[in-house]
């Protein structure tokens, strides 16, 4: 059976006053001392960045109110070559994507198969450079980058389901999410 949305009543301790209190957005700062806000996004292609050990599909995530840092452009090669030549990046099935978008780094790396594995890094505490940092302190993806990400697990879901040519992976490698994401 296909999965479908499903709404289950919540339970009765779940009132009206208990959610005043809960999903509220918080009033942190990110990385340029500016409260956190709903900003619409576009993502772009980016190319790639080969290595013997590791290809990675490249994007840029854009805010619609300025545009991406361009030091962070710029940069970007030479520390993805930094990071997998240091070891800080386990490659896994050496493919994968990364999405860089406003001071925040994502290095997404398929492995086992079907499993998803993911390094952040971001410019807090270290700006204008990229610092790593654990999930537990940026948090694997903000709702936009969920998209992205979504996009390339529907691609890959459909590569595990070919005879994984050449050709097969050429199809994952050559396709890329363009556009706005709202």
């Amino acid at each position: 059976m296909k999965a479908i949305t499903k709404r289950m009543m919540l339970p009765v301790e779940i009132d009206e006053q208990y959610l005043q209190t809960q999903g509220n957005i918080d009033t942190l700062q990110d990385q340029y001392a500016k409260t956190y806000q709903y900003i619409r996004r576009s993502v772009e292609p980016a190319g790639f960045f080969t290595h013997q050990k590791l290809v990675l599909k490249l994007y840029h995530m854009k805010r619609e109110t300025e545009p991406l840092p361009q030091n962070l452009q710029d940069l970007l090669q030479s520390y993805l070559l930094e990071e997998v030549e240091q070891g800080r990046i386990d490659t896994k099935q050496r493919m994968g994507f990364a999405i860089l978008s406003q001071g925040f780094l994502s290095i997404n790396i398929w492995g086992r198969g079907n499993v998803l594995f993911t390094q952040t890094y971001t410019v807090e505490n270290s700006f204008p450079a990229l610092s790593p940092k654990t999930l537990e302190q940026t948090g694997v993806a903000c709702t936009w980058e969920i998209l992205i990400m979504q996009y390339e697990y529907n691609l890959w879901h459909r590569y595990l389901e070919t005879k994984r040519t050449i050709e097969n992976k050429r199809t994952y490698l050559e396709s890329f999410l363009s556009g706005d994401l709202f």
